[in-house]
């Protein structure tokens, strides 16, 4: 929808958010920048944006980039200046203690802050838990306590994930107690002196969870439940976030996290084999449907302050199981293919562990070594063992997500879709039943060429005419291959006198025939 369609009708969770000043973390990052593009769109009057210096740039030098090159900001090129006059920075660090906020900022954001969106977290499966904890749980413990204080405060909404509670099969809309008070994990990371040691203990710590994102963000939706009674709040558990689906354009994202990075490993040739049971559903959402989920259920809540405002933003309500995710895009292999590749898409998958393990030694290994030879005989650094030794570790972590299924109950997701009107629908589209699953996942793969690879669509017949050269050579690879184990299995056949019987066999049924 354009701005102008978006100026045109009445919306209440539109006018809900006009004016508002909102204290918005995360706002860097992937949905954080969606979060900064409808919220400007809804009319804010200020974004106080949570930054920090990073990677030699200053805040404001790094929300400048992101406002000029990334193509969500449809209207940023026709006023610039309308973009910073609604966002304030306010440097600090989400990891840190009080947030590290300056004095001068803290007391702006206590005295005019009306929306508080947490939507800052260390998303890395891999992460150490001591990291994890600074960020997720102390960082939410830190920004509870200002908002608490905050003056003007009308909702806290905290953006958490659906596997915050992925220990038990059916996960309601409600909080649930966690293994450990995570105020003794703070304090237990912060006393830590032997890194060495507490990784150790860490993993012992976090079991069964299968990650310290995971087990960190249930412990941070503990430290939003014992606010819950003092402020107005509402908590959102999206699962495996991906592109967006329309809102604002189809297709965006800025990283290959999750979902996205299976699509780009299986599209460049690099990911051949992958552990997942395709008969499991396919808990992917795209972003759009998060952010507008997020803002519906933060307008709820300021409204409903009586309720336990969760909601488990998934897809139960248009359920796709991973089979018919793989199907659909493979069908698109030929017609939009990647320029950049390491080999046509030929992503085969198996709901065996130990298969998988075995395969890809045959699908990974044998032709890294062949490729990083060939790069050694042409004067070039080996490197295609080194991306697979990434592609597997990727794998890995992601394969408790698609080996495992949930019943994710979505009560509360319906009532507040049923107190939005049709134009708040229009304005905010959130019902999972109108994704269209083809058409998105069509989107997904052109959004993730075109805004992750970034290849644009004038070299799509120059990738094509690649493709068509590539599958050429993966059809005579094939036949060389197959000739040679049929070769080597006929003689090893021979070698135990196996032929000779075989032969024998045939002659006598051909005589038998006559």
């Amino acid at each position: 929808m354009n701005s102008v369609e978006f100026e045109s009708y009445h919306s209440p969770l539109k006018d809900f958010y006009q004016g508002k000043i909102v204290l918005l973390t995360g706002g860097t990052g992937f949905l954080g920048k969606l979060y900064i593009e409808k919220l400007i769109r809804c009319g804010v009057s200020e974004i106080l944006l949570l930054s920090r210096n990073k990677n030699g740039k200053t805040s404001t030098e790094r929300l400048a980039s992101i406002l000029s090159s990334e193509p969500i900001f449809t209207t940023y090129q026709d006023d610039p200046e309308f973009y910073h006059r609604r966002i304030k920075i306010i440097d600090g660090d989400v990891s840190k203690h009080q947030l590290a906020i300056s004095n001068d900022d803290m007391s702006y954001i206590v005295n005019n802050a009306n929306v508080f969106l947490h939507a800052a977290a260390d998303v890395r499966f891999d992460e150490s838990l001591k990291e994890s904890v600074e960020t997720n749980v102390r960082g939410t413990s830190e920004i509870m306590k200002i908002a608490a204080n905050t003056k003007a405060l009308d909702v806290f909404i905290y953006v958490s994930t659906a596997f915050s509670n992925c220990i038990r099969d059916t996960i309601e809309e409600r909080f649930y107690k966690p293994a450990f008070d995570p105020y003794q994990i703070i304090k237990l990371v912060e006393q830590e002196n032997d890194e060495e040691s507490f990784q150790v203990v860490s993993k012992k710590i976090i079991e069964p969870w299968p990650n310290t994102y995971a087990f960190t963000k249930s412990l941070a939706e503990d430290i939003v439940r014992q606010y819950y009674e003092k402020i107005p709040t509402a908590v959102i558990r999206p699962s495996i976030v991906t592109t967006t689906n329309s809102d604002p354009i189809p297709g965006w994202t800025d990283n290959i996290y999750g979902y996205n990075g299976v699509v780009v490993g299986a599209a460049t040739g690099a990911l051949r084999i992958f552990h997942i049971n395709n008969d499991n559903r396919a808990e992917i959402v795209p972003a759009d449907i998060v952010v507008n989920s997020t803002l519906a259920v933060g307008w709820y809540a300021a409204n409903h302050r009586d309720e336990i405002n969760i909601i488990n933003c998934t897809v139960a309500d248009n359920l796709v199981n991973w089979a018919t995710v793989r199907n659909v895009q493979m069908k698109w292999k030929a017609k939009i293919p990647f320029l950049n590749t390491l080999w046509i898409p030929t992503y085969n998958t198996t709901k065996y562990y130990y298969v998988s393990e075995v395969l890809k030694i045959f699908y990974h290994v044998i032709p890294a070594i062949f490729f990083d030879l060939a790069l050694k005989f042409n004067s070039q650094k080996p490197r295609v063992m080194k991306l697979y030794r990434k592609v597997h570790k990727f794998s890995e972590v992601l394969s408790f997500f698609t080996n495992n299924e949930w019943d994710f109950r979505n009560e509360h997701y319906h009532k507040v879709m049923a107190h939005m009107t049709a134009d708040d629908h229009r304005y905010f589209p959130c019902d999972v039943k109108q994704i269209d699953w083809v058409e998105f996942l069509a989107n997904n793969l052109k959004g993730l060429r075109m805004y992750v690879m970034k290849e644009k669509w004038d070299n799509l017949e120059q990738a094509r005419s690649k493709y068509r050269k590539k599958w050429m050579a993966h059809q005579v690879l094939l036949v060389f291959c197959y000739a040679t184990v049929l070769f080597v299995v006929y003689k090893l056949l021979q070698a135990v006198g196996i032929t000779e019987v075989v032969e024998e066999v045939f002659t006598m049924s051909g005589t038998l025939g006559q």
